[in-house]
């Protein structure tokens, strides 16, 4: 697989930044709120003084004016660690636009986004392997065509149990302020699990499903046989008017599933198709789901 954009493409995407529902606290040097205190300058609020406080942090000129004690209350600034999951199983390379191809570019998009501003991020692929595929940490743009080149060289891996791999891909012990998943999500009976367990570890989780247009509208007629990539299972199938008819409204109301069962979990969701163009799909969709802006 060979990614079809250039580093410098990224630029474009240089003023964007992820959309976070918890603090940062992967080390200072970024621009997100922490949640620790910090000796930072940046004025936030007012609190009441308290017995114990540093007396340096009084505003006095609050107390000339209304006569009671005033602390100044500030806020770091803390780069957030950014967990970007990538399904790499064998439904994400079908159709002729790569589910697999674009989502490995999105993947790269939203990393650079992450270490234009000096966050801490990792990429992790839904695979069969054990440890599975890794790269990072990445904090520093300079490393961005080695992420390219190694991102290019991925391949299908053949099938996943999503459920499981989504279960253990977050490493004991770590607590990424966010975690961004790309995926098909075709597992039979749904991802619930997975996604059940994923939330219970980490504070913050978007996902982004990647569905072809293929699967959107496929254009068959007569006797077919249609392939499952990852199980080798052959299905032989007369298609006619009607077939088609009952497939859309059966593929509508299981992406209506998949999206009920983040949106009931407080995941956000937004689906992308992989035959847009990844600049639409970075500067509008992810921003108008709420995980960039």
């Amino acid at each position: 697989m060979a990614l079809s954009i250039a580093g410098d493409a990224f630029k474009q995407f240089d003023r964007l930044s992820f959309v976070t529902r918890r603090p940062a606290r992967a080390g200072l040097g970024g621009e997100h709120r922490s949640r620790r205190p910090s000796p930072s300058t940046e004025f936030v609020d007012y609190r009441p003084y308290q017995p114990g406080d540093d007396l340096r942090r009084v505003d006095w000129n609050v107390y000339a004016r209304l006569g009671s004690l005033q602390v100044k209350v500030t806020e770091g600034r803390e780069r957030l660690e950014v967990v970007l999951l990538l399904d790499c199983s064998s439904s994400m390379d079908n159709g002729a636009s790569s589910k697999l191809e674009f989502a490995a570019q999105l993947i790269a998009a939203l990393a650079y986004i992450g270490v234009a501003r000096t966050e801490a991020v990792r990429i992790l692929c839904l695979d069969s392997r054990r440890p599975s595929t890794a790269f990072g940490p990445f904090g520093r743009r300079s490393r961005m065509p080695e992420l390219v080149s190694s991102l290019s060289r991925l391949a299908p891996v053949g099938a996943v149990d999503l459920n499981a791999a989504l279960e253990v891909r977050i490493e004991a012990g770590t607590r990424p302020t966010l975690v961004v998943l790309v995926s098909d999500l075709m597992k039979p009976g749904g991802v619930a699990d997975g996604l059940e367990a994923l939330r219970a570890r980490v504070p913050d989780l978007a996902v982004v499903h990647v569905v072809s247009p293929e699967e959107m509208n496929p254009r068959l007629s007569g006797e077919v046989e249609l392939f499952d990539s990852e199980s080798a299972e052959v299905l032989e199938l007369g298609i006619s008017l009607e077939t088609l008819a009952a497939y859309r409204a059966r593929f509508a109301a299981w992406l209506e599933e998949r999206a009920t069962e983040c949106r009931a979990r407080g995941i956000r969701y937004v689906r992308v198709g992989a035959e847009r163009p990844l600049a639409a799909v970075v500067l509008d969709d992810l921003r108008r789901g709420g995980v960039l802006r």
